[in-house]
This record gives C-alpha cells, sequence and structure tokens, in this order.
C-alpha cells in the first residue's frame, strides 16, 4: 500500500441481493468540552474537522477534557476527527446532562449530540466512531444510540450515574447496559486510564511534565516564535523574540522567555531557580508545584520551530528524559492562578 489508512471499509449484506453502501470507520467524532479553548479552532457546538491531531493541541486549551482526549488519540493512531466542542457540563458544580444531549436553538443551530447530524452537511463526511467521555449517563447513552442509529456508527462508552461518575459496582453496570436499547452502543468497564503529557496519569496524580532539556553551545543570540495566552485568552500570535550577547544557549532560552512576558502588566517574570529550572512570578506570588487537580490557567506559552528564522534555538530542545528532539509545538503552561510549575 502507498498509502496508509486507519480502520476498515466494510461491506455488509443484508438479507436478499440489495447491498447496503459501503462504512467507512477510520472517521471519528468527539463531543468534548474545554472553557479555555481557542473559540476560532473549536467554536461551541459547531463541527471542527481536524487532520492533524498535534498541530490543533495548542489550542484545546488545558480545562475540561478536550486536550487530554487529544493526547490519547494521538498516542494511539492518527485517524480523520471531528471535534464538537460543547459548553463544560459540570460548570455550576453539577452535571448537567441537557447540555451534552443537546437540543435545536432558536436560530435553527443543534447543539450537543445533536450536532453530530450536522456533521455531513458541512463537512461532507460521515462519522463511524463516536465519543463522548466522561458523560456518558444514561440518559445520554440513548440519546447516543439513537444518533448512532441515524448514522449507522457506533460508539464505546464508559457508564456512569447520574452525577457523571463512574459505576464501582458490577450489578449497576448491567442494569445499566439492560436500560439501553441500542446495539450500536458497547460498553468498557472499568473506566481505562492514560498517562498525558499535561495532566499527568490521570486527573487524581502529581503533575508529571515533559522535560524540557536545551543543548548547550555556543551560540551569539537566538530568537524564538511563540504564541501567547493569558487567562485564555490569547494576547499574541505567531509573533516572534529574539535576544543578542548571552552566556550559552541555556541563557539565550531564559532570556528570551522572560522577554514574550516582559511587557505584561501586571508585570510577570521568570525567575531562574538554578539548575535549570525556572517559575513565573506574577506579582508576590509563586510556589514551585502544582497537581492535575489544580485550577487552570493564568499564563500559555506555545513555543514553535520556526525555519525562516536564521537563529531558531527550537531544534536544541530536547526531552531530558528520553534525549529525543521535541516536535513543534512544545508549551509552557502554568497551573493554577499562583501556581506555577518550573520548565
Amino acid at each position: 500500500m502507498t498509502e496508509f489508512h486507519h480502520g476498515i471499509t466494510a461491506r455488509e449484506s443484508a438479507a436478499g441481493k440489495i447491498p447496503i453502501r459501503n462504512s467507512d470507520t477510520n472517521i471519528m467524532a468527539m463531543v468534548a468540552y474545554a472553557d479555555d479553548a481557542d473559540e476560532d479552532a473549536f467554536p461551541l457546538n459547531t463541527p471542527v474537522l481536524v487532520t492533524s491531531v498535534n498541530r490543533v493541541l495548542p489550542k484545546a486549551g488545558a480545562m475540561g477534557n478536550l486536550r487530554k482526549n487529544l493526547e490519547i488519540i494521538s498516542a494511539i493512531t492518527s485517524p480523520t476527527l471531528v471535534v464538537i466542542r460543547i459548553a463544560d457540563p459540570y460548570a455550576e458544580g453539577e452535571f448537567d446532562q441537557s447540555v451534552v444531549i443537546g437540543t435545536t436553538a432558536d436560530n435553527g443551530q443543534r447543539t450537543g449530540l445533536q450536532a453530530l447530524l450536522t456533521v455531513k452537511s458541512q463537512l461532507g463526511i460521515t462519522p463511524k466512531i463516536i465519543c463522548v467521555s466522561d458523560t456518558e449517563t444514561i440518559d445520554v447513552a440513548n440519546a447516543l444510540g439513537a444518533i448512532c442509529k441515524k448514522l449507522r456508527a457506533y460508539s464505546y462508552i464508559t457508564p456512569r450515574d447520574a452525577d457523571g461518575v463512574v459505576f464501582e459496582d458490577p450489578e449497576d453496570v448491567v442494569n445499566f447496559r439492560n436500560m439501553l436499547a441500542f446495539r450500536e452502543i458497547e460498553l468498557i468497564w472499568p473506566e481505562w486510564t492514560s498517562g498525558n503529557v499535561l495532566l499527568g496519569e490521570d486527573t487524581n496524580t502529581v503533575l508529571s511534565p515533559t522535560k524540557i532539556y536545551i543543548q548547550q553551545t555556543d551560540i551569539d543570540g537566538g530568537n524564538l516564535t511563540y504564541d501567547l495566552y493569558i487567562q485564555g485568552n490569547k494576547i499574541e500570535s505567531n509573533e516572534f523574540v529574539n535576544t543578542m550577547g548571552q552566556a550559552d544557549s541555556r541563557a539565550v532560552f531564559f532570556d528570551l522567555v522572560k522577554k514574550i512576558v516582559a511587557n505584561y502588566i501586571p508585570p510577570i517574570r521568570v525567575v531562574d531557580a538554578g539548575g535549570g529550572i525556572g517559575h513565573f512570578q506574577a506579582v508576590a506570588n509563586y510556589v514551585t508545584g502544582g497537581n492535575g487537580l489544580s485550577a487552570h490557567g493564568l499564563i500559555r506559552i506555545v513555543l514553535k520551530r520556526n525555519s525562516q528564522q536564521e537563529q531558531d534555538i527550537f531544534p536544541l530542545f530536547i526531552d531530558q528524559d528520553t534525549g529525543l528532539p521535541l516536535a513543534s509545538p512544545v508549551e509552557l503552561v502554568s497551573l493554577g492562578e499562583s501556581m506555577f510549575p518550573g520548565f
């Protein structure tokens, strides 16, 4: 084969001599939430075609489950993916399944799961595998089953109670299954967990960020191309900053990051903690840690490789644990209003 193809193309014959149409199972659809995602890249309740998961990761935000799900998909495969971002159903402290199930608004726009029915008309493709992770109550599952039946699609879910909590007892899972009326839904229980760069091994563990190591070499200066987000808002996009006359490549890197946030008001500084570790410091408050349960979101810097810049130092970035070069883009993320882990 000259071209990689994810999934299978199956042809199933019904009774008699009339075959059904081909079914391409390489197209996935995901309904997820992230209130701090880039609204241009992921508008609410709108199907978005993603052809490269890694390219949209910096725009997926840090809140909710959108970023986590994209990272898990990226680690496994590279499918044709349709993303529908919804409002956070847990925003009010209790699970609101109506946000997930969706409806038709006064202006005719379909929301939540109902937006899946518009994918064909808007994008020209039909998803065949659908996921709505972290929200699969019985009402959501039945609504999803009805949509899967219309689209001739399939879905894998983890059964949850009315509060969105995964069932602990097998008896509850069996009762959940008995209340489903659709063969298009398959249960996965207990829930699988998967590590990811941003949130650690799961949301109950201590953060395990990727450690960026800067190859030390003698250079006169350098530059970086970046996007800057403050409180979830994109402040600068595809800007570049440069520096001259630093001691070595590591000093160049620190100076470049300091310059990126130097002009923000109130001022944000990058403090050298020694040993190659730095911290964001806002006013007088900063600490050196944080975990996946912290409130997300003061500063996010997305660093990008720029082959058009002669002194681009991005090629000097390697993973300290593996020794492998880091792929563009790379993110520096602060967790919490005053909890800023080093980079």
